[in-house]
């Protein structure tokens, strides 16, 4: 079974220093607030779901390194319909992946499969996560606790990372260009959609590129599981919409 592809730090003890907590918070808030500037404005925050194309390579344990395109579309806060080409052993394989709401089908080659746990649990992780990579509901909405994680550096890249915590979901950590305030990580423990283990998985984006209506779209995506790499990403195409016929979600 394949994981779906689509596109978007251990806690410390805080309880002994409420002052320092708060200013940390304050800041943390800070540098999300001028990321979502940096990519777009608060205007972002009305574009619920976006369509785009994608073409990389993928590295299939057990079956080594594969080319591959991808069509995306999502639609916040819990859809996604995503359809992957590629070789495998000289054969075509076609794995179309379709999440709406509480209803998940994945087909291979057109034939419905048995949808494990694992993968369950790591599409419930993915759509959470692109919630979060979109920043704007952060600020917006309750029930988001943010955290300043502190300076690191992410491919050669001086950043600053934010820890975003919610009750009922696993931590995530943003990294944020120092230079830019663009988005360059997300890190979060997710499960492998194979063999249900635990892992950490980063994605980070490693090139922008600003559309027509000044959005700073990602350019090229780099993927890493447990620090080794898992995929690589060019996006051919995104759009950001307002919203999605939900029929775009259904077979």
């Amino acid at each position: 079974m394949l994981r779906p592809l689509a596109l978007l730090v251990a806690a410390g003890s805080l309880a002994a220093f409420a002052p320092a907590v708060r200013a940390a918070d304050n800041e943390a808030r800070e540098i999300i607030d001028k990321a979502v500037k940096a990519h777009g404005g608060a205007d972002m925050a009305k574009y619920k779901a976006t369509q785009g194309k994608n073409k990389g390579k993928i590295d299939i344990p057990g079956l080594g390194e594969t080319e591959f395109t991808q069509e995306v579309s999502t639609m916040l806060p819990d859809k996604l319909k995503e359809s992957l080409e590629m070789t495998i052993g000289g054969q075509k394989v076609s794995v179309l992946t379709l999440v709406n709401g509480d209803k998940t089908l994945i087909e291979v080659n057109g034939k419905a499969i048995d949808i494990p746990d694992a993968a369950k649990a790591a599409l419930k992780d993915l759509g959470y996560m692109m919630k979060v990579g979109r920043l704007s509901a952060l600020l917006a909405e309750k029930g988001y606790e943010l955290s300043l994680i502190g300076e690191d550096k992410v491919e050669g890249k001086a950043v600053v990372g934010v820890r975003v915590s919610s009750k009922g979901h696993k931590d995530i950590s943003l990294y944020f260009d120092k230079k830019t305030n663009l988005l360059a990580k997300v890190e979060h423990r997710t499960a492998d959609a194979t063999t249900g283990n635990e892992i950490n998985e980063e994605r980070i984006i490693a090139e922008y590129a600003k559309n027509k209506d000044g959005i700073q779209m990602p350019k090229k995506v780099i993927v890493k599981r447990d620090g080794k790499a898992f995929l690589e990403a060019e996006v051919l195409e995104m759009t950001y919409l307002e919203k999605l016929d939900d029929a775009e979600f259904k077979k």
